[in-house]
């Protein structure tokens, strides 16, 4: 199972001192407050974690669907390299975090998890949020995958996105994110694509 999550960090959401002063006493746990604390990048770390947190829940509620979204209760772990692992519910996550001075984009999957994987980030363009995040997905996946775009679509089966290849259900685990000028995905590929 796989999850991703984007965060635009010239948002005014991600903005220094647009947040309630309670914020992260109710989204960050005592160990990810001491980081923050600790940290010469504050504003964005708070933001890195975010999307950890985020992705890994995106990842959890495909696995157990009745997984409520408790922020303070997905714990964030650095791991080094740009790598985190996200502990909730009993269940690990491994976070691969990527970005520039304008996003952070999140890819979880279950710890010891080795699906390979496909993601990527673009800016909105005058497209709806949802609708670049599905063609971002769709362009890029479609060579990746051997067939054309005009072969995939992606559907929905409750809130969670489906990749179909012609009008069957794909084997890839699609998640899609957007926020303020950003979209994106992430798939985690079936046995034997690159």
């Amino acid at each position: 199972m796989i999850g991703d999550d984007v965060v635009d960090l010239g948002d005014e959401d991600a903005a220094a001192g647009t947040r309630h002063p309670g914020f992260d006493a109710r989204v960050f746990d005592l160990s990810e407050r001491a980081l923050l604390g600790r940290s010469p990048e504050p504003d964005r770390l708070r933001w890195v974690l975010w999307a950890a947190k985020e992705s890994a829940y995106k990842a959890a509620r495909k696995q157990v669907p009745e997984t409520v979204f408790a922020p303070s209760c997905f714990v964030v772990e650095p791991a080094g390299g740009g790598q985190m692992t996200v502990r909730a519910a009993g269940r690990s996550y491994r976070i691969e975090v990527a970005g520039n001075g304008e996003h952070v984009h999140a890819v979880a999957q279950p710890a010891g998890g080795a699906a390979r994987v496909c993601a990527g980030v673009a800016r909105l363009g005058g497209a709806a949020p949802s609708e670049a995040a599905r063609r971002l997905a769709v362009t890029r996946l479609a060579p990746v995958l051997g067939v054309s775009a005009e072969r995939l679509t992606i559907r929905r089966d409750g809130r969670v996105p489906v990749l179909w290849i012609d009008d069957a259900p794909g084997v890839a685990d699609l998640s899609l994110s957007h926020h303020g000028r950003f979209v994106s995905f992430a798939c985690a590929l079936p046995a034997g694509d690159a």
